[in-house]
């Protein structure tokens, strides 16, 4: 009987181990997120995409791990806009909006999956971006279906990332522009 209270007494205590382990590199990963400092970005500059009533179908880690940050997780209903320096999503609520910068996104890609918001399989956009140092994936969808979201993952292809395509093109544009003139 008192070996197996040992036992059991071991088991508990290695489990709780691993318990506070594994909870201190959550703990870690999330200061790691929302620890790093945002670009300043405008949210009142043009809008190359604008599309109210999107849905948002949150954000996790790209290991699938859940973050523990509600207004990042929670699906909902918002404002979706796109500025040539970022993804703003202001949410029914009225808070500060989410902001991805455009040059954090390393890929966006268009898919169709099961929307538990909307209760239905739906076009989204997949966003798999990196802020400090973590690789996040954010689903979006519009209000159009596919055709927004294209609009919208064209212009992110355009500006996405560090040697944006838009900036290594606009020496060529400006060139072009001045010659048809």
């Amino acid at each position: 009987m008192r070996a197996f209270l040992v036992a059991a007494l071991a088991l508990f205590a290695s489990a709780s181990a691993l318990v506070l382990v594994r909870a201190r590199r959550l703990k870690a990963r999330h200061r790691a997120v929302f620890g790093a400092a945002l670009p300043h970005l405008d949210p009142g500059g043009e809008r190359l995409v604008d599309a109210p009533r999107a849905l948002y179908h949150g954000t996790r880690f790209e290991d699938g791990a859940a973050i523990l940050a509600v207004r990042w997780t929670e699906a909902c209903v918002g404002d979706l806009w796109c500025t040539a320096g970022g993804i703003f999503l202001r949410r029914e609520e009225g808070a500060d909006p989410l902001v991805i910068p455009l040059a954090w996104i390393d890929d966006a890609s268009l898919l169709r999956a099961h929307a538990p918001i909307a209760g239905t399989d739906l076009p989204m956009l997949r966003l798999r971006w990196r802020r400090g140092g973590e690789s996040l994936v954010t689903e979006l969808s519009l209000p159009g279906g596919m055709a927004s979201l294209e609009k919208l993952r064209r212009e992110v292809h355009l500006r996405q990332g560090q040697d944006a395509v838009a900036a290594a093109l606009a020496p060529f544009l400006e060139r072009a522009s001045e010659l048809g003139k």
